[in-house]
C-alpha cells in the first residue's frame, strides 16, 4: 500500500462522515463565515464566489443570506447531504477536487479555499488550486486559508497531510500563475505560561519582519492575471 501522502483523494480514508463533523464542528453554524465573507467583500473583486471543499456549506449559505451568488463544492456524500437537508436551496455539488471543475473559464470573481489543501493528498490540491485559476476572471481572487507547516500543534494532526509554509504556498500559486500573492497570516504564539506575556511583541515583530518560520497560518489572497 503507498503512503498517505501519496494517495489519490479517492483512495484517502474518508475523514468527512458525521462523527467527525460533529467533533470539530459542533456549535458552527452561517454566522462563523461573515468575517470570511466581509473580507472578500473588501478585498475581492465583485460577483459569483465558488467555495472549494465547502463541508456542510455554512460559507455558501452565509453568501446567499446576504445576497451573495455562491456555488460549493465538495467530495463528502454526508456533508452535500445534511447541508442540503439543512437549507435545501444552497447550491452545493459533490466532487472530487482531484478532478477538473464542472464550470467553464473564467466563472467566478472569487474562490473560497478554507481549511482544505493541507486535507488532500499534493497532487489533488495542486489540481484544486490550478483549476481555481482556470474558473476565475481576469482579475479574480483566491482565499487560501491553511495552517502552516512550523504550526507544530497543527502539524502533529493525522488528517493534515500536506502543509505548507507561506512561502512555499506563494511560490505555488506562482507557478500555476497568479500574478500577486498578499500574505493574511499571524505569527505564532508562545504557550508556555511563563512566555505568553510575550505574544503581543511577537505580534509586533511578526508585522515588521513576517519571516515564514514564525508564521502559524499559510494563509493568502493570491490574484489571476489579465490575460491577453
Amino acid at each position: 500500500m503507498r503512503k498517505t501522502t501519496e494517495m489519490s483523494a479517492r483512495e484517502f480514508p474518508c475523514i468527512y462522515n458525521k462523527e467527525m463533523y460533529e467533533l470539530a464542528y459542533p456549535d458552527d453554524n452561517w454566522n462563523s463565515s461573515r468575517k470570511l465573507l466581509a473580507r472578500c467583500i473588501k478585498k475581492g473583486k465583485p460577483g459569483p464566489i465558488l467555495d472549494i471543499g465547502c463541508g456542510l456549506g455554512f460559507f455558501v449559505e452565509c453568501c446567499y443570506r446576504f445576497g451573495v451568488p455562491a456555488i460549493g463544492l465538495e467530495g463528502s456524500a454526508y456533508a452535500v447531504q445534511a447541508a442540503k437537508e439543512r437549507e435545501s436551496h444552497l447550491d452545493i455539488r459533490q466532487h472530487d477536487l482531484e478532478d477538473p471543475f464542472p464550470f467553464e473559464k473564467g466563472t467566478f470573481s472569487m474562490v473560497m479555499c478554507n481549511q482544505v489543501i493541507e486535507h488532500l493528498p499534493k497532487e489533488t490540491a495542486h489540481n484544486a488550486l490550478r483549476e481555481s485559476y482556470r474558473v476565475l476572471a481576469n482579475g479574480g481572487n483566491l482565499f487560501v486559508y491553511s495552517p502552516s507547516i512550523f504550526n507544530r500543534e497543527q502539524a502533529r494532526e493525522p488528517v493534515h497531510i500536506n502543509l505548507h509554509s507561506p512561502k512555499s504556498l506563494k511560490k505555488e500559486l506562482t507557478a500555476i500563475g497568479f500574478k500577486k500573492v498578499k500574505p493574511l497570516n499571524s505569527p505564532l504564539k508562545l504557550t508556555w505560561p511563563p512566555f505568553t506575556p510575550l505574544n503581543k511583541v511577537m505580534r509586533a515583530l511578526f508585522m515588521l519582519f513576517p519571516l515564514s518560520f514564525f508564521s502559524a497560518s499559510a494563509n493568502c489572497i493570491a490574484t489571476k492575471r489579465a490575460e491577453g
